[in-house]
């Protein structure tokens, strides 16, 4: 099982997954967020997973030449693609399976989608379902844990860029607290750079705490029980509201910073486990 996220955006889209897979009684790392692009048409996929490892990859392989198979690679074109991609699925390679069979291999994708016009899409597939997504999505064995915690931090109308910020805070979380996701997070964000008034440029922190929300609920929670206990002394206080100032302060000036024009599409990797980091080597 796993944890994948999806997000359509103002001006894009975000998908992630984490990289922790289970087999047995061991877990080891593999992808789940697959993207493809057409060198023909200029479209972009980005197709996360969730369930078993060989359906997922089967289903997303199936998309791709789904939508490459296109004379005109439209969202709504795609989505009907993706439609019968897993309609195909269902009527061959599952059905050996009742649709509520226990051990029937689980298939669950977020897709994110982006058309040679900019257009952008989002959608969900759960069992024979297939739906648009306007706001977040989370699937797989974490999906509970991250769909609480991603409510706190969702606000509606957000840039991919700043997107992209939150859904790694949702992940620190559910990889500390969730089970049967861990390892590294891969997320891809997308923009519209057709339409440079709505896209927003990416940006980086440097704020290095790793834990959730940069360690700000932590230093809020020791700010709240140092405040209802009398005995503890207030400069223990006034330093945790200093910190927590410090801290929003920070990430607003790495927001604020001035910000080089880049590609409309970033791939980041937060390593949570040794297995899969390309950089070790260098």
């Amino acid at each position: 099982m796993t944890l994948i996220a999806g997000s359509k955006c103002r001006d894009g889209f975000v998908i992630a997954a984490d990289t922790e897979i289970t087999f047995g009684n061991i877990v080891y790392q593999g992808r789940k967020l697959m993207t493809y692009f057409s060198d023909r048409f200029g479209y972009d996929i980005a197709v996360a997973g969730a369930g078993d490892a060989s359906y997922l990859t089967m289903a997303a392989q199936k998309i791709r030449d789904a939508a490459a198979a296109l004379n005109d690679p439209t969202c709504q074109n795609i989505r009907r693609a993706v439609g019968s991609a897993m309609l195909s699925i269902n009527d061959n390679e599952l059905k050996y399976w009742e649709i509520d069979d226990p051990s029937r291999p689980t298939i669950e994708l977020i897709i994110g989608i982006k058309d040679p016009a900019g257009r952008f899409l989002v959608l969900k597939v759960d069992r024979t379902a297939i739906v648009e997504i306007d706001s977040w999505a989370f699937a797989g064995s974490g999906s509970v844990l991250a769909a609480h915690v991603g409510e706190k931090l969702y606000g509606g109308d957000l840039s991919a860029a700043v997107t992209q910020h939150l859904i790694a805070q949702v992940f620190r979380e559910v990889k500390a607290k969730g089970t049967y996701v861990g390892g590294n997070t891969e997320i891809v964000a997308t923009t519209n750079s057709k339409v440079f008034t709505l896209s927003e440029p990416f940006f980086m922190v440097t704020n290095k705490d790793s834990r959730f929300l940069w360690g700000l609920d932590d230093i809020l929670s020791q700010a709240i029980r140092i405040a209802l206990d009398k005995d503890k002394q207030k400069k223990a206080l006034e330093k945790r509201i200093r910190l927590l100032g410090k801290r929003l302060r920070d990430l607003r000036r790495d927001c604020e910073k001035n910000r080089a024009p880049g590609g409309d599409s970033v791939r980041i990797t937060e390593f949570g486990s040794e297995y899969g980091n390309s950089f070790k080597d260098l």
